[in-house]
């Protein structure tokens, strides 16, 4: 059976202007399910205009290292168990994995306004494999006009999907 989790997560991009930052990554764990990402969402809250990107890339290299534990939320609070795989967020500094893929692209407009990517079906979704298998995890990037946007990102993913 399927379970559905988010993870949300307010941050603030590189502190120099046009420079990428990595602020999540996730893995499977052993024996376990696979991931499928359902969504990436990120909406910014800044004075001066611009443009920044979400980017959600897969890794078939070296894992990610670093980052602070988060736990992904259940959609259904009664219903789903813990998420069984495992996510860290740049409230530490991540490194990233070394063979890293740009899956998909989200537009954000600096000033304000949510931008976003659903997969138009199951089939079109990124997954990730149980075990750690290729890839070997996900991360999500930010790049943005201006140094230090803040702004609020949310991945959906689904586990056993």
């Amino acid at each position: 059976m399927p379970f559905f989790y988010d993870i949300s997560r307010a941050t603030t991009s590189n502190g120099s202007a046009n420079t990428e930052s990595s602020h999540l990554w996730g893995t499977t764990v052993a024996n376990q399910e696979t991931v499928t990402i359902f969504g990436l969402y990120g909406a910014s809250r800044f004075a001066t205009a611009g443009g920044g990107q979400l980017r959600l890339k897969d890794n078939t290299g070296t894992i990610a290292s670093g980052g602070t534990a988060t736990t992904p939320t259940p959609k259904n609070r009664r219903g789903n168990p813990a998420a069984q795989s495992t996510w860290k967020n740049d409230a530490t500094a991540i490194t990233p994995g070394t063979t890293l893929l740009t899956r998909m692209t989200v537009g954000l407009a600096q000033t304000g306004g949510m931008g976003g990517y659903v997969p138009p079906q199951q089939g079109a979704a990124v997954q990730m494999m149980p075990n750690g298998a290729n890839p070997v995890d996900v991360e999500v990037t930010s790049l943005f006009a201006t140094a230090s946007v803040t702004f609020d990102m949310t991945l959906d993913i689904g586990e056993g999907v």
